[in-house]
């Protein structure tokens, strides 16, 4: 994941919310948080009166990745699109090998069997196939 700095433009008047998304520099954005000129937070306040915001990409994705292979494991990650979905037991390449997936973590624990969209996914545990 990398952090950047740009300005968006918008009408002054326009409302802005967390939660909102919108299209900039070829890429889809949801904004995440919002700040006004007294450095606090809110919910909604008009393009005006924002000081800073955060956005994610919404149309991409990084999962990170899990990959044991014995006694050895090590970090990865993938990025794909976020309706991209995973299957528990299917078969994915990383870095020229092929894996399995053992299991796939969402923000709600692991599960080892099913399947689950990008966005939902916070981890994928991967072993030789």
């Amino acid at each position: 994941d990398t952090s950047s700095f740009e300005k968006v433009d918008s009408d002054e008047d326009e409302v802005i919310s967390v939660g909102d998304r919108f299209e900039h520099s070829d890429s889809h954005w949801e904004v995440t948080r919002i700040e006004g000129q007294t450095g606090r937070r809110a919910q909604s306040l008009e393009a005006g009166s924002i000081k800073r915001g955060w956005a994610r990409r919404v149309d991409r994705v990084v999962i990170p990745l899990t990959l044991t292979d014995g006694d050895v494991s090590r970090s990865s990650s993938i990025e794909c699109s976020s309706g991209e979905i995973f299957s528990c037991e299917s078969l994915i390449e990383v870095e020229g090998e092929v894996w399995r997936i053992r299991a796939i973590h969402t923000g709600n624990g692991r599960t080892l069997g099913g399947r689950r969209v990008a966005d939902e996914i916070r981890r994928i545990y991967l072993h030789p196939e």
